[in-house]
């Protein structure tokens, strides 16, 4: 069952359907300046039971989010080799993390003129990285478990206060069979 929306309500979903309809993004100009987000080739173990024993891929990985992490010995990683490249759908186990600012602030969103709350550090187009992503690795999940830890302690100063996060996700080896 569903209820009558107000009046208010449909003024305020009217407005900023009016709002997006009136937006038209900006053209992209010729020899315009792109961000550059770095990536470097790793070695990454693969942890899953169903990867056959010592099985590793090279992988790409973001040359910032290595450097905010403590870089590819710390996150157990190791300079490319000659290994494959990683099969489709695979995901390795990664460390992320917000950086956020001290003082979150009330912005507009450009296209509908929503508020909302930014929580990331710098200011709305400021080209200010805030959020990186690694691969990390290990020998063992017991090792993974005691490396993720570490990597939690080490970094949670500069996650700019109680709004910047750090987490970790598992690896994902899909296992595929038809016929």
């Amino acid at each position: 069952m569903s209820r009558r929306k107000s009046a208010r309500e449909l003024e305020n979903q009217l407005k900023y359907a009016k709002a997006r309809e009136a937006y038209t993004a900006p053209l992209r100009e010729d020899g315009a300046a792109t961000q550059r987000r770095p990536k470097t080739p790793v070695k990454y173990a693969v942890l899953s039971p169903l990867a056959e024993t010592d099985s590793a891929f090279t992988i790409q990985v973001s040359a910032a989010g290595l450097q905010f992490f403590g870089g590819i010995a710390g996150l157990g990683l190791a300079e490319a080799a000659t290994d494959p490249s990683a099969p489709r759908g695979f995901r390795p186990a990664e460390m992320k993390a917000t950086v956020a600012d001290g003082s979150p602030s009330v912005v507009r969103a450009k296209g509908s003129n929503r508020p909302y709350v930014r929580y990331g550090k710098g200011i709305r187009g400021s080209n200010t990285q805030y959020n990186y992503s690694a691969a990390i690795t290990a020998a063992t999940p017991s090792a993974l478990d005691t490396k993720v830890k570490g990597i939690f302690t080490s970094v949670k100063s500069s996650l700019g206060g109680s709004y910047g996060r750090v987490w970790f996700e598992s690896e994902r080896y899909p296992a595929h069979a038809s016929g």
